[in-house]
């Protein structure tokens, strides 16, 4: 969630991008400058929704790579690529070849080679016309996505609505996957990389979200990762990665990956949450500059984006954000979300009760609202005043399952100076192996209290009890000074 929390929104001109087409194909790609022009105009828009871009020498080296793919894949000159700042893994591609990739991501990755795979894979997507074709499209995001999944029955569009960067849900089909994965093995050939780097990264996303589900004792067979999410992933993909390389000619160590260009690039990287967007430490939610923190009821795991922290469980769901006070006070700040979270939705809204959290002002408004299923659902915005501005959550459940959120919303409150203070950021350090050096021995050196060693073995896409060797580099995450 940003510094200057607001209600996510998308303009026409965004909605225009994701549905433009291109007219191309894999053997003669053609980007038209229609599309480069409505790309352009959306990007400043997109960025924001992702929390802004990374700059600096980490997105001159990322265009870099990026503009080699694109030269193989004969489209030169012709795309744009961003990082964005995101922890969330995630990558996608908007026609006129705008490509954006998060820090998230690129956490993951560990060669020059695997972040070439990813960008090859959105940029086959591009060459080979699949936003003409894809299935579904999603544009919702933010407080009406969670409304429209919910009401609906979509579960797609409420995980949608639950993950940061989900502007399109695009729903591209299993022989759209395939087409884009060969591709991108093609692009890696024709550019001097390995094209085994396709299929190593499809394994370390699997492996890292199993982690992640288990961190935040989610269910790993029904978690999926919020790349894949778009992109599907499957074993099956990993293995055909695996077999487009070998038919290619490939060998697993040659050409050598380059790692050493690639750790030198992303060399104090945040990692995890950036302090401007606040901290989740498992259920917890805190915010160094704003000096307010929130608990999520046991069972529920916590989304932090840009826009919002996403509060997601098995019988409910809620949303975190804020903005400035109205003149008219915080009763008619909490009527105003709650008429645009329920949009042109069937309901029956209540009257608007205060009284104060933990010496906050808060006022309450109550509505419930029907799904096309006819099922009646409880919605409640509870608003809270902190200075001039104020912060609310909007909770939606069945009928009369509303009280599962009770404790989280009196959990609402002000941090002290010194427990603000005590909020540091996280950062990628990368290190040289020593001889007597092990995989648990380095783990140690991560900033975590919980999963050292899976943490470190998921995050260098190592296996249990591999070994390493001296002068090796590999990554830990450490307190940023």
């Amino acid at each position: 969630m940003s510094k200057f929390i607001r209600t996510l929104t998308l303009s026409v001109a965004l909605v225009a991008a994701a549905c433009a087409t291109i007219d191309s194909t894999p053997d003669a790609p053609a980007i038209t400058d229609g599309d480069r022009t409505t790309a352009a105009r959306s990007h400043e828009q997109i960025l924001a929704q992702f929390g802004g871009a990374v700059e600096g020498p980490l997105a001159l080296y990322v265009a870099g790579v990026g503009e080699r793919v694109a030269a193989g894949a004969g489209v030169a000159g012709r795309c744009a690529f961003s990082v964005v700042n995101s922890d969330v893994p995630n990558a996608f591609a908007v026609p006129g070849c705008y490509i954006y990739i998060t820090r998230g991501l690129l956490a993951i990755m560990n060669s020059e080679d695997e972040l070439a795979s990813v960008l090859g894979h959105e940029v086959g997507h591009v060459v080979a016309d699949h936003a003409a074709r894809r299935q579904n499209t999603a544009t919702l995001t933010g407080v009406g996505a969670l409304l429209a999944g919910v009401l609906t029955g979509s579960g797609q569009i409420a995980q949608a609505a639950g993950q940061v960067g989900q502007l399109y849900t695009l729903g591209y089909s299993r022989d759209q996957e395939f087409e884009s994965d060969d591709l991108g093995v093609r692009y890696l050939r024709a550019t001097g990389y390995n094209a085994y780097a396709a299929a190593d990264m499809l394994q370390a996303l699997g492996v890292n979200d199993a982690l992640s589900a288990r961190v935040n004792n989610r269910n790993a067979a029904s978690a999926t990762p919020a790349w894949a999410r778009t992109h599907p992933l499957s074993a099956e993909r990993v293995t055909r990665a695996n077999a487009q390389a070998a038919a290619a000619g490939a060998t697993r160590d040659v050409p050598p990956e380059r790692t050493r260009e690639y750790f030198n690039a992303i060399r104090g990287m945040i990692y995890g949450d950036d302090p401007e967007q606040g901290f989740v430490n498992g259920r917890t939610f805190s915010h160094p500059t704003l000096r307010i923190a929130f608990e999520a009821p046991e069972g529920f795991t916590l989304t932090n984006t840009p826009a919002a922290v996403q509060i997601g469980g098995e019988n409910g769901r809620a949303q975190f954000g804020g903005g400035a006070l109205p003149a008219e006070g915080l009763e008619a700040y909490a009527s105003g979300v709650l008429r645009q979270f329920l949009g042109q939705a069937p309901s029956e809204v209540g009257r608007v009760t205060t009284s104060t959290t933990n010496g906050l002002q808060t006022a309450t408004a109550p509505a419930r609202a029907r799904n096309q299923q006819g099922q009646v659902l409880d919605v409640q915005v509870t608003a809270y005043r902190v200075g001039d501005r104020a912060y609310h959550f909007v909770t939606l459940t069945p009928s009369g399952g509303s009280a599962m959120f009770a404790a989280m919303l009196r959990s609402m409150r002000q941090l002290t100076a010194q427990e603000a203070a005590a909020l540091r950021a996280r950062q990628i350090e990368i290190v040289e192996v020593r001889s007597g050096d092990t995989a648990a021995s380095l783990s140690r050196r991560m900033a975590f209290t919980d999963f050292q060693l899976e943490r470190f073995l998921a995050l260098n896409g190592l296996s249990e009890g591999e070994g390493l060797r001296a002068g090796q580099q590999v990554k830990i995450v450490s307190y940023a000074r």
